[in-house]
């Protein structure tokens, strides 16, 4: 590759949406996130602090997963279970992304505890009213587990957004 054709790919790629990180929603749906947002003080109190707008990872049944940009974008499991949250949500949903395992980011205000009701034991969780939510069809595997490269016989990840129409 000639000098020119690197300075040219450099600059294509400076420029170019390929070389810009992942954006799953709308900027702004992101704007005022709390970035400090502290979920175990929020679990063990959760009506202390409603209202607060933030960014939570998640497994569907919604267990609390930390978020990683690299190797894949998304939550991942560390084996480590630091709480579930309920997610309540006011528009319409596909139902292949409500399957155990799924993996979601969801951007949301805190709310008061909801009873609701898992493995059929009612429990008390923290709650989220969504403003918007992305998933990826998971089946219960790691993000990184689905290699970008859909073309060499890789399965594909699927995956979608969803925000509540304005």
């Amino acid at each position: 590759m000639t000098r020119t054709a690197r300075i040219m790919a450099l600059a294509l790629c400076l420029a170019g949406p390929a070389c810009m990180p992942l954006q799953l929603f709308p900027t702004d749906a992101t704007d005022a996130v709390d970035k400090d947002f502290d979920f175990t003080a929020w679990r063990n109190i959760p009506n202390a602090g409603t209202g607060k707008k933030v960014q939570l990872g998640g497994r569907i049944i919604a267990t609390q997963l930390p978020i990683v940009q690299q190797p894949a974008y998304g939550p991942i499991d560390r084996g480590r279970r630091s709480g579930e949250f309920a997610i309540f949500y006011a528009g319409a949903l596909d139902s292949k992304w409500l399957k155990a395992g799924n993996r979601l980011i969801v951007i949301g205000s805190t709310q008061e505890a909801k009873s609701v009701v898992v493995d059929d034991v009612q429990r008390s969780l923290p709650s989220l009213a969504a403003a918007c939510m992305h998933f990826w069809n998971t089946g219960g595997r790691e993000i990184a587990d689905f290699p970008y490269n859909a073309g060499g016989g890789y399965e594909p990840l699927e995956e979608d957004t969803y925000c509540v129409p304005r």
